[in-house]
């Protein structure tokens, strides 16, 4: 029994499909590079603002223990001068008679 010849007809269809599918996977090495290229950049840019060690850190040179002197300290002298002030006024005898307004005397 032979075969005989076997007859298809058939037509690709969007054929600029095939072309741009055929494009993006020739160019998707050079976008993955390309991708990878910035993700890199910002991971550098990220690091540089990091602080990754203590040496880097802004602050150690501020940093106190808890036996150190701090740098937060009261400029004041805790009222020493108001104190000072209102014990030479009791020292110095003067008496002060406060005004009187009225007196109530009822029997």
């Amino acid at each position: 029994m032979a075969i005989g010849t076997i007859e298809m007809q058939g037509q690709i269809l969007r054929t600029q499909d095939y072309s741009t599918i055929k494009a993006q996977e020739d160019s998707r090495s050079e976008i993955a590079q390309d991708n990878i290229h910035n993700i890199r950049q910002t991971e550098e840019i990220r690091q540089a603002n990091r602080v990754t060690g203590s040496q880097a850190s802004a602050n150690a040179r501020n940093d106190q223990s808890a036996s150190d002197k701090g740098s937060n300290e009261y400029s004041g002298d805790g009222g020493a001068r108001r104190r000072e002030a209102r014990e030479a006024r009791a020292r110095d005898g003067k008496v002060l008679l406060k005004a009187v307004e009225h007196i109530d005397i009822k029997g």
